[in-house]
């Protein structure tokens, strides 16, 4: 296949290193978060004007074959390609048309990215609290029927005051009940809409209306400054 970007090409050890393992990863895990963000940003640029109703609802169509492909394990994206991006215009491009290169208008790989990526870390730390809610009350529970069984607690590596399973048992629960608020307050900062920022400079000269994606996505409000929703990467990425 053709790659997106022209020039003369890249040695193809240089192009292994580069690539590393973001067709994989996007393949196994990422797709489905930037289709989501690309139903969200097509369904915008028809909003707007940018596109015709009917490209708006081929877009919709192709974007879902896209989906049901990959849930039935149908849809790769090939080292050729990169990056699951690349293999969705593609896909759309050789299929549909034109139509398929024009659902970039307006942003650019940068923060489809940055999209996807949080859309992603959103569904995981939900995901995690629910889990650590859950084996906190198992814990709890269970530590309950266990309170009058001696056990040694330990300090220095030595054995030191007497305690019970129990209330050994209960510590563990209280850390995983402390993780839900810093769970919560992660998935707080994490809760903004990058798509529109592009490169790091927003778009000149084009009305996008970032509320609307936002929210067709699920975020509760737009990351307002361009800039920051790149440097804003390295923060919620560790």
């Amino acid at each position: 296949m053709a790659k997106l970007w022209g020039g003369g090409g890249l040695h193809p050890l240089v192009e292994a290193y580069t690539v590393g393992e973001d067709f994989r990863i996007d393949g196994e895990f990422m797709l489905p978060y930037d289709i989501k963000a690309s139903k969200a940003h097509a369904a915008m640029l028809a909003k707007i004007g940018v596109l015709t109703a009917q490209e708006g609802e081929t877009l919709e169509k192709a974007l879902s074959e896209i989906d049901e492909l990959w849930r039935a394990g149908k849809f790769k994206v090939e080292p050729s390609q990169e990056d699951g991006h690349t293999a969705i215009e593609q896909y759309i491009t050789e299929k549909y048309g034109e139509v398929g290169k024009k659902i970039h208008t307006g942003r650019s790989r940068n923060d489809q990215s940055l999209t996807m990526i949080r859309l992603y870390a959103l569904d995981q730390i939900r995901e995690v609290e629910k889990l650590a809610e859950q084996l906190a009350a198992v814990a709890e529970a269970r530590a309950k029927s266990l309170d009058s069984i001696p056990m040694p607690g330990y300090t220095h590596m030595q054995r030191a005051m007497p305690t019970t399973v129990g209330r050994w048992l209960s510590a563990f629960a209280s850390g995983w009940r402390d993780a839900g608020p810093m769970l919560q307050a992660a998935a707080k900062v994490l809760d903004q809409n990058p798509l529109g920022s592009a490169a790091g400079f927003g778009i000149n000269g084009l009305d996008l209306d970032r509320a609307f994606s936002a929210e067709k996505m699920g975020f509760s409000r737009v990351q307002e400054n361009p800039m920051y929703c790149g440097f804003s990467r390295g923060m919620f990425e560790n």
